[in-house]
């Protein structure tokens, strides 16, 4: 299966199971998720920024793949591969998959680096 095809699955997959792992103000986090459940990003961004910006890992990675797909607005794959980094140094493990991933790969934009895929491999979860 083709990764354009997969990205609407791992988007709702990632967005209900960062719900769960959500730190910081649930309710705020909550709002935000169930905005994004009902197509409503630009809600889901106000939710979450604020939330994102003082540090909360799930927020960050959320933002991350709303700017990703585009589901916020405008696709922009700079802006989602920073708050994916946030998230990981945050030790959020999706974003840290990605990033490993995405250095493996050179996804995102990133240059492939054996080296970064190896790191962020070695730090999920941590």
């Amino acid at each position: 299966m083709k990764a354009q095809r997969l990205q609407p699955f791992l988007l709702v997959f990632t967005l209900a199971w960062a719900g769960f792992a959500a730190a910081g103000p649930a309710e705020q986090f909550d709002r935000g998720l169930l905005a994004a459940e009902q197509g409503d990003y630009q809600h889901a961004i106000q939710y979450w920024a604020p939330l994102a910006l003082a540090g909360d890992a799930a927020a960050q990675f959320n933002l991350g793949l709303l700017l990703h797909s585009g589901a916020g607005g405008k696709q922009d794959e700079k802006a989602a591969l920073e708050w994916y980094r946030r998230a990981a140094e945050n030790g959020h493990p999706l974003a840290q998959s990605y990033l490993a991933a995405g250095y493996q790969e050179g996804w995102f934009g990133l240059p492939k680096d054996p080296e970064r895929a190896r790191y962020w491999e070695q730090r999920l979860g941590h």
